[in-house]
């Protein structure tokens, strides 16, 4: 889908397991008489449940597969990986950080190791997997509930990316902007402006609700976006937060969208997208480009800064360069350019392929970079701007 960049908060949700220190320290030595009830049933862990200091382990196997989860352990490594639908967990014993979808997640002391067996706290396993976890005093037991989506809710959510896709392939901006909430963070110009001008196509590889009320959804979506017409857009696969609210209707709307990683999956292809441009102002584009690399082999700060768009902090920018200069011994050659964007006066987008020489504190590096770098006429002359988008960083 059109790229929808915005930042997000992530709130990552607690839970409380209220009685449960003290009421399990009363019963250490007896943890028989402590049950575990998982969505209103009892499950007997046998020799696989602790009480220790207060806190209540379970065999992990045992738990994560009633929850759900399939489970792998690695004895080398004494790690577990547990896999649902919504969440993929990391863990291993002793470990003061594991992984849920990829993002850390403090377990000092919560994965332990008792007579063979790898033990998890209960406590944890619950903010692990989106459970609410409480105490009963009366009778012993610690219940685990899910507190996520029902599957009809999950279908609710889930239904809103389906209309996406839909109306991505039927090109529809009206649909599109029916789908945003009233309070939408979105640039909707910018929205707009890329839908205009390219056509896509994206495919959801795989997606997970993060959280869940009942006026507000979080979902993360990998998604395989290729190019099917218009102007200049890179192949990507990307994993982006959708953040989503409920309207009056009942129906889910996009509030914003986060775009937590991004891969380009087509370089080579880009250079294809190149647009016509008049002979004379595409060679006076090659030749500050040239300029640029020029400067920079020779560690002419000066000449190098002349290349750029002025902007405030180039002076800050020149004395970095002198610094690096100094230190450093650097050689960068041009190995293919193109413009792949011009709006036929005064703007346009360089693509280029370069490979970079460099030696700095005894150490010797070669990379292959691709890099957009916009491009601004000022004052008859083509100038580049001083920030250039990397998109492929490769060591040679």
């Amino acid at each position: 889908m059109k790229r929808l960049i915005s930042l997000l908060a992530c709130i990552v949700l607690a839970f409380s397991l209220a009685g449960t220190a003290s009421a399990a320290a009363a019963e250490a030595g007896k943890s028989s008489t402590v049950k575990v009830v998982v969505y209103g049933k009892a499950v007997d862990f046998k020799t696989g449940l602790l009480v220790q200091k207060g806190k209540v382990f379970v065999e992990y196997e045992v738990l994560f597969n009633q929850l759900g989860y399939e489970t792998q352990f690695d004895p080398t490594t004494k790690s577990f990986l547990a896999t649902g639908e919504d969440f993929q967990i990391e863990a291993a014993i002793g470990a003061d950080m594991s992984f849920v979808n990829g993002e850390m997640v403090q377990s000092t002391g919560e994965i332990i190791e008792h007579n063979g067996q790898t033990m998890v706290g209960v406590r944890f396993a619950g903010l692990l997997t989106n459970h609410k976890v409480t105490w009963n005093g009366k009778s012993k037991s610690i219940s685990i509930v899910y507190q996520g989506p029902t599957p009809e809710q999950r279908a609710a959510v889930y239904e809103l990316f389906n209309k996406l896709l839909l109306i991505e392939a039927a090109d529809d901006k009206a649909g599109f902007k029916a789908l945003l909430s009233d309070d939408a963070l979105l640039n909707i110009e910018e929205a707009e402006e890329n839908w205009n001008s390219t056509k896509t196509k994206t495919v959801i590889e795989g997606k997970y609700i993060e959280s869940y009320s009942d006026t507000a959804a979080v979902a993360v979506l990998v998604e395989d976006t290729k190019k099917v017409s218009g102007d200049f857009f890179p192949d990507n696969k990307s994993q982006s937060r959708y953040t989503l609210h409920k309207a009056k209707d009942g129906s889910w709307k996009i509030y914003n969208v986060e775009v937590l990683a991004m891969e380009y999956t087509n370089i080579p292809g880009l250079f294809e997208q190149s647009v016509a441009v008049p002979d004379a102002e595409k060679s006076a584009i090659g030749q500050v480009f040239a300029d640029q690399i020029k400067a920079a082999n020779e560690k002419n700060v000066e000449a190098y800064a002349a290349t750029l768009v002025d902007f405030p902090d180039k002076e800050v920018l020149k004395k970095s360069l002198e610094e690096f200069f100094k230190t450093s011994v650097m050689t960068v050659t041009a190995d293919q350019w193109t413009i792949v964007e011009y709006d036929g006066t005064n703007k346009a987008i360089l693509l280029a392929s370069t490979t970079t020489e460099v030696e700095a504190n005894g150490q010797k590096s070669k990379l292959k970079s691709v890099l957009l770098n916009e491009v601004n006429k000022v004052d008859g002359k083509w100038l580049l701007q001083a920030e250039a988008v990397i998109l492929s960083n490769e060591p040679v």
